[in-house]
């Protein structure tokens, strides 16, 4: 019985020891400056590069298309970027931070096609899991 009870014990000790190891699950994004998000959300929009799309928006993300006075959630701009997995855009891009105080920033990206201009203005957070893209506003020249 003695060793029953021992055995039992250190069972439980072993199980409560590993469970105390387990890990958190980190965002890959969580030490990015706010450069690199917007790289990022270049790569996606332009390049078809889609890695860790889900992770570099906020989940309240919004799109919306100025010109057409149109919105798209998260869900929805996730589902837009992976149907262009892979495309490249022809055209040219640049961004600069505008502003960065605290936990906000707002970049502006510009993308420019052979017929128009794209004007992107970025939108970040500093959340608990790292430089976030919370609203887009596109606007087209």
């Amino acid at each position: 019985m003695k060793r029953n009870l021992t055995t039992i014990a250190t069972v439980v000790m072993m199980v409560l020891s590993l469970s105390s190891f387990a890990n958190e699950k980190v965002s890959p994004m969580k030490d990015y400056a706010t450069r690199n998000i917007v790289s990022n959300y270049i790569d996606a929009s332009l390049l078809g590069k889609q890695s860790f799309v889900k992770e570099m928006l906020t989940d309240n993300f919004e799109f919306v298309n100025a010109a057409t006075n149109s919105k798209a959630t998260k869900k929805e701009y996730g589902k837009f970027l992976e149907n262009t997995n892979n495309l490249t855009y022809s055209c040219t891009s640049s961004y600069e931070i505008l502003d960065q105080s605290g936990d906000i920033a707002v970049a502006k990206v510009t993308m420019k096609f052979e017929n128009f201009t794209r004007v992107d203005i970025v939108n970040m957070s500093n959340t608990a899991d790292g430089w976030k893209i919370n609203r887009v506003i596109s606007n087209f020249l």
